[in-house]
């Protein structure tokens, strides 16, 4: 505990020590023999009142508050054993007690009896209860059989019952007319205390609560604005799982993306603070994950799956309360899951897996609902850098084919010789040209000659890595862009294209019969035929016109434009 916190504690507590050392010096002195002196002793007697229930309003309902009420007892009754429960929760939800004399009853024992006093779960009626007092085998509770005189007090308002105090004695004093009044008079200013302190407190965690919510809402609102910062998927895949793991408290957090083609989760993206080679399936069956989508493992719009779900352990996983619809106390297990689904109306988009909770515990309600906001910002970011990415990858493909357009050729050359000059490894460009392509569309039209062209593009796009560039430089002309390749390597992927378009023919619903076509390529490789991006187009163009005019069906590299290859 705070020192500074404990101070008004301690001053309060030996305020309450005089006071109730003066009240019990009245008590002594007997009483008064004439009326003005009476008088004087019942003015003194509420002053003293006044004074204690001042005093206690300051005196949390904690141990060391109870110790010392239990001291200042013991000094004006013959108090030797107490017993006090405050019904101020703590946040598991059971009152708080403390033993202090000579108890020997053990704590669980004592809180096993509490918790069977049905009576007290309620508020009382507005009259004030008066004290019981049993004697030797008929109390309810012993907490010292050597002591045989008890006296229950609760600590009621005519609103609630804020606790009760249970006082043993081996002296019948304890139990007079005069003594159970002082003490109820005590016991009711206390229980006022008790239930002000209480009220203040939940005041005070309500507050803390709206406080934590806001600053909560104000990260994820920073959060979302820097994912839309980001424009490709990629960056904001990235972005969401690293802002779930360093602000939103869990540690781990991985992002699926649901393929509805292949009714399967790919996994996207992941975040974890220490690396780990344990990663998991790069696509996993939806039925896989969507088994824990169901109502008993539902958290607000989330799932919990604790480590004895998915041991399939259905008897003893209760580690949500249901009904409440919120985590049960207890730690966080390495095998516990939280799966967040990301939709947007009724599609699935995702689903967020987060996994090792930074506080060590199982999450809270308000935790997982921030969690879910974040996630629908997530969303609304997915969704928009997907859309950024099909208007992008619209403006750099060819409308009829689908191959890069010329832009997009240029651009990725420039770069790709950028990257290559740094490292020094080759690449080769080739420049395809489809053979009497003219004659084509002369004789059997332009959606015709549209229809080669499309099928030219699906055989490239076949014969390529992923790596490659297939682009439409104009016309019936393409470009191939090899990077980190040699002029010979290239060489074997332009001939073998070569050839499957040759051996290719096409189908028009138009004509009766199928339709062949064949292409001459040029080759030309950086740094070795060319030392720029300007020489190193020229130098494949010019192996393109040689193969040309070689009688066509050929290829032609630039190095060797005497050495002709033709079939």
């Amino acid at each position: 505990m705070n020192p500074t916190a404990v101070a008004p504690y301690a001053l309060a507590a030996l305020l309450v020590a005089a006071v109730v050392a003066a009240f019990v010096r009245l008590r002594r002195r007997g009483r008064p023999r004439g009326p003005e002196q009476e008088l004087a002793r019942a003015t003194r007697e509420l002053r003293t009142l006044r004074e204690i229930s001042v005093a206690f309003s300051a005196l949390g309902p904690d141990r060391e508050a109870f110790m010392r009420l239990f001291e200042t007892l013991r000094a004006g009754f013959p108090v030797r054993a107490l017993a006090a429960v405050s019904y101020d929760e703590d946040p598991e939800g059971f009152p708080s007690t403390t033993l202090a004399g000579e108890v020997v009853l053990s704590r669980p024992d004592f809180q096993d009896w509490l918790a069977g006093q049905r009576d007290l779960e309620g508020p009382f009626l507005p009259a004030a209860a008066e004290p019981r007092v049993s004697r030797g085998a008929r109390r309810d509770v012993v907490l010292n059989p050597r002591l045989d005189v008890q006296v229950f007090l609760p600590l009621q308002t005519p609103a609630v019952i804020a606790g009760l105090l249970v006082l043993e004695s081996d002296d019948p004093e304890l139990a007079s007319p005069r003594t159970l009044q002082e003490l109820s008079v005590l016991a009711d200013h206390v229980a006022i205390s008790l239930q002000d302190r209480n009220l203040r407190r939940q005041m005070q965690t309500v507050n803390d609560r709206l406080q934590s919510r806001a600053e909560t809402l104000q990260r994820i609102l920073e959060l979302s604005n820097e994912l839309k910062a980001h424009l490709t998927l990629s960056h904001v895949l990235e972005g969401v799982v690293r802002a779930v793991r360093q602000s939103l408290g869990f540690r781990t957090t991985t992002l699926y993306l649901y393929d509805r083609n292949g009714n399967t989760f790919e996994r996207k993206a992941r975040a974890a603070e220490a690396p780990t080679t344990d990663e998991g399936a790069a696509r996993v069956p939806r039925e896989e994950i969507a088994r824990w989508f169901s109502e008993r493992y539902r958290l607000s719009k989330s799932y919990f799956v604790s480590h004895l779900d998915r041991a399939g352990d259905s008897e003893t996983s209760g580690r949500i309360d249901r009904r409440r619809r919120t985590p049960g106390p207890g730690s966080w297990h390495r095998e516990d899951r939280l799966y967040v689904p990301l939709t947007a109306g009724d599609q699935l988009v995702g689903v967020l897996l987060v996994e090792d909770s930074a506080t060590g515990q199982v999450p809270s309600l308000a935790d997982v609902q921030a969690l879910e906001i974040f996630a629908n910002h997530a969303v609304s970011a997915i969704q928009s850098a997907r859309a950024y990415e099909t208007t992008q990858e619209l403006s750099v493909r060819d409308a009829l084919t689908e191959a890069f357009n010329h832009r997009y050729f240029q651009e990725a050359l420039s770069k790709e010789l950028t990257r290559h000059e740094r490292s020094g490894h080759p690449l080769t460009l080739g420049m395809l040209d489809i053979d009497d392509f003219k004659k084509i569309n002369d004789l059997f039209g332009h959606p015709v000659g549209d229809v080669v062209l499309k099928g030219l593009v699906e055989e490239m796009t076949r014969s390529v890595r992923e790596m490659d560039t297939v682009a439409r430089y104009g016309g019936e002309e393409f470009a191939l862009i090899f990077p980190e390749t040699t002029n010979e390597q290239a060489l074997l992927v332009a001939d073998r294209l070569r050839r499957r378009v040759a051996s290719r023919l096409f189908s028009v619903p138009s004509l009766p019969h199928p339709l062949g076509i064949t292409v001459s390529i040029g080759l030309a490789s950086y740094p070795d035929d060319a030392p720029t991006k300007r020489v190193l187009v020229e130098r494949a163009d010019q192996a393109l016109y040689q193969a040309k005019r070689s009688g066509k069906n050929c290829l032609v590299t630039a190095s060797s434009l005497a050495d002709l290859k033709t079939f």
